[in-house]
């Protein structure tokens, strides 16, 4: 099969972030100007069994049905099957006791999941753009987050059997804008975009113009750049702590983690990531947050108590330069 025309593509799209074109891609469509110009843009380049996939999270009223009328006429026009999914969020947020982001988030999510199931694919396609990247990681920073925070969004990130793909990330919204026009598209606006109830919308109309004033520039990219830079640490370092963890010497047959010489040997920052793993992909811990890891990286200092408890049950044991985990169902 003949590789897609990067010709027709902008700078800034990310072809490699997409699969081979053989396969079936699901795209999310809100019918706002990013997904509707993402959409077009994998047409253009060649990609042809899509599936066009809206989700209607009840939270406007009428302009949502609106939205979704225009979603299934964009579908028929381009000759592409339409999945429509609707869910109260409102009710669901406040039911788990989310933010409305959040549920919103999940439930789009849950639908994406089961029209991937439908259509015998795992892939899904987003329009996450450079400035969605920015205020990600402006808001993760905001969160005191760690390298993968400060890394944002991926370009191709496996989730929980899916793999979402966003080939616009290094797009800027005055890029989207530019060839939205030039292709002479119809989108919707959501005008919730511009409420300031929501926090996302204040990164984007308030915290990010301003410090564009403060700096007398756009910051956007440079938090896109940071972002990058993260990712690449953060990668190196991952890579450093798995090897140290699969090495035989360094966790015993009853996986306990033991505190020898190479352990010994490694910067503080490897260590960290070394236990987290240790704590959440070999013994499976749940909810494992900066706090519970700090706990456990602090039972290693002298004096230290020798058990602390865990999420799920777990309490976590020190002893003879061994760690090790006992459940209180044991």
């Amino acid at each position: 099969m003949s590789r897609p025309n990067i010709a027709d593509l902008p700078t800034g799209f990310d072809a490699g972030a997409l699969p081979p074109r053989r396969q079936t891609l699901v795209v999310g469509v809100s019918g706002g100007r990013d997904s509707v110009l993402l959409l077009h843009l994998l047409l253009r380049a060649g990609w042809q069994k899509l599936v066009v996939a809206h989700f209607n999270h009840g939270l406007r009223g009428r302009q949502s049905g609106q939205d979704a009328r225009f979603v299934r006429a964009l579908a028929r026009r381009l000759g592409l099957p339409l999945e429509i999914g609707r869910n109260d969020v409102a009710r669901l947020a406040k039911m788990r006791k989310q933010s409305l982001e959040t549920a919103a988030r999940e439930a789009r999510h849950d639908f994406f999941r089961e029209v991937a199931s439908r259509h015998g694919t795992r892939q899904i396609v987003l329009a996450h753009h450079a400035d969605d990247q920015a205020e990600t990681i402006l808001a993760n920073l905001c969160r005191g987050a760690g390298l993968n925070g400060l890394a944002g969004m991926r370009a191709v990130q496996p989730f929980y059997g899916l793999v979402l793909r966003r080939p616009m990330l290094g797009m800027e919204r005055t890029d989207i804008d530019r060839h939205i026009d030039h292709l002479g598209l119809s989108y919707r606006d959501d005008a919730s975009n511009l409420s300031g109830e929501h926090r996302r919308n204040r990164l984007r109309h308030e915290v990010l113009p301003l410090l564009d004033e403060v700096f007398a520039r756009r910051v956007a990219p440079l938090f896109v750049r940071t972002g990058f830079q993260a990712r690449r640490a953060g990668e190196a370092l991952e890579s450093q702590a798995r090897a140290f963890l699969a090495d035989p010497a360094c966790m015993d047959t009853k996986r306990r983690l033991c505190l020898n010489a190479p352990w010994q040997s490694l910067p503080a920052a490897i260590q960290t990531l070394v236990l987290r793993h240790w704590l959440r992909d070999v013994w499976h811990v749940p909810n494992l947050g900066h706090e519970e890891t700090e706990q456990a990286l602090a039972m290693l200092a002298p004096g230290a108590a020798a058990k602390i408890n865990l999420p799920g049950g777990w309490h976590l044991r020190r002893k003879a330069r061994c760690l090790w985990l006992e459940h209180g169902d044991s």
